[in-house]
């Protein structure tokens, strides 16, 4: 499913169409788009891609977010700020040295930045990229030279727009994690890696430090079904506390109990939401062909059942 979603992706920005990618959590959106960047270099046509994380924007004000913004597009375009530099502090001053810049970037070789980790950055100022490239898009009148990705965990409607291709980047199916498994660590034994993504699928993540930091405990997996608490320690510390925060709420609460008992369950806008921005379920469109809410991997079903 991994590879279908990268393979989908590359077509569109061949052909210079923008892409929307919701990222779930931890599933190494950087990782992917690095990887895709790299792919892009080999076929034609060529576009030359850099990944760029919004996470230093966390906490920052719109303001600082406008200037990060355009000092990082200058740079990526090789492209000097016409202007004094203080005009981009401005909702207006960014808006319009933004469409400068888009319009400039047009000009060069076939380019794309990938932006991802758009969750951390302010709604206002990330509104206001999104509505200037769209503005761009569909004003352009000469070929498209200049692309943009955004990725990021969030999954609502001012994330993207019509010009967008919208995407959703899923976990590992259960070969594709085994693969990932033999690359990391060799294939001695299937049997126990199969065992092993029987238990925590295919959340990228987790399966990065099984493959390195915790190879050597595979067996205690095959063993111990619980021992999933152990094994992924720092990781298992965050998805404790995510569930602890959904858990607070009784409706969510309920929510999650249920799918884990009884299986997949049809889509509930209100309470399924919460449930993905924790990164314990997989909704529509999360899952290939899916069209119902389902727990993301067997270990959390354990865990919304324990009590």
């Amino acid at each position: 499913m991994r590879a279908r979603i990268a393979r989908k992706t590359r077509f569109h920005l061949r052909r210079m169409t923008p892409v929307v990618l919701v990222t779930p959590r931890w599933s190494q959106a950087q990782r992917f788009l690095d990887e895709v960047s790299v792919d892009l270099l080999v076929g034609e046509p060529i576009v030359r891609a850099r990944t760029l994380s919004l996470h230093p924007l966390a906490g920052r004000t719109p303001h600082q977010a406008w200037s990060w913004l355009v000092l990082a597009m200058t740079e990526f375009c090789q492209l000097p700020l016409e202007g004094p530099a203080w005009q981009v502090v401005s909702r207006r001053g960014f808006r319009h040295v933004m469409r400068e810049l888009f319009v400039r970037a047009d000009e060069g070789e076939r380019r794309c930045l990938m932006i991802h980790g758009a969750e951390h950055i302010q709604v206002e100022a990330l509104r206001d990229l999104i509505e200037v490239f769209d503005d761009h898009v569909r004003n352009r009148t000469g070929p498209a030279r200049f692309n943009l990705v955004l990725a990021g965990m969030i999954d609502a409607p001012h994330f993207g727009f019509p010009a967008f291709e919208r995407l959703v980047l899923p976990d590992f199916g259960p070969e594709e994690a085994v693969e990932l498994l033999v690359e990391l660590i060799g294939a001695a034994d299937r049997a126990r890696l199969r065992s092993a993504v029987s238990v925590i699928g295919g959340i990228p993540a987790m399966l990065d430090l099984l493959g390195t930091e915790a190879a050597s405990r595979l067996g205690d997996l095959a063993a111990d079904r619980r021992a999933v608490w152990r094994v992924l320690g720092a990781i298992a510390t965050e998805v404790r506390r995510s569930y602890d925060i959904v858990a607070a709420d009784e409706g969510l609460l309920a929510r999650m109990e249920l799918i884990a008992r009884e299986g997949p369950q049809p889509v509930d806008p209100e309470r399924d939401e919460p449930l993905l921005r924790a990164g314990l379920v997989l909704g529509q469109g999360h899952a290939e062909g899916s069209r119902k809410t389902a727990i993301r991997a067997p270990f959390l079903e354990d865990l919304a059942t324990a009590g």
